[in-house]
């Protein structure tokens, strides 16, 4: 049995699959998933998983360097902006709108569906090569699980 890290069998399936410069996008319960994408929904009930605790456990899995968030999150999401900030160091981020975010997002390759009600709670990854530099200082620890 595995015994750390992801344990959904489906979920870590698809994050080996990834590459450099593949894209995924980590969203809340209602961002509208392009029709025929993958996705794997871990959604339990509302709020559960959130989002953050759904990125935490994916950073643990993967490397990235670059991210992109909703414009507005820092409004009206302010908490997970600070910490999307707070985490990532040596990626590069864009903050567009969220009709370009759902536009650029019908490239990724993997959708993971939260449980997450919070607005802007969404974030689109694109995987790195495994750079010691993108990953080292990471801030994915949990505080609780």
């Amino acid at each position: 049995m595995k015994k750390s890290g992801v344990l959904n069998a489906n979920l870590m399936y698809e994050l080996t699959k990834l590459r450099h410069l593949d894209k995924l996008v980590i969203c809340d319960a209602g961002f509208p998933i392009p029709k025929g994408a993958t996705v794997v929904d871990v959604s339990l009930v509302a709020g559960i998983p959130t989002f953050m605790q759904t990125l935490k456990a994916v950073l643990n899995e993967m490397i990235f360097e670059e991210y992109i968030i909703f414009d507005f999150m820092k409004v009206h999401n302010k908490e997970y902006y600070d910490e999307v900030k707070e985490i990532f160091v040596n990626q590069k981020s864009s903050e567009i709108s969220m009709e370009d975010f759902i536009e650029v997002s019908k490239e990724a390759k993997l959708f993971i569906r939260t449980g997450e009600l919070k607005p802007a709670s969404n974030i689109l990854l694109t995987s790195a090569t495994g750079v010691r530099e993108m990953n080292e200082t990471l801030n994915i620890s949990f505080d609780v699980v």
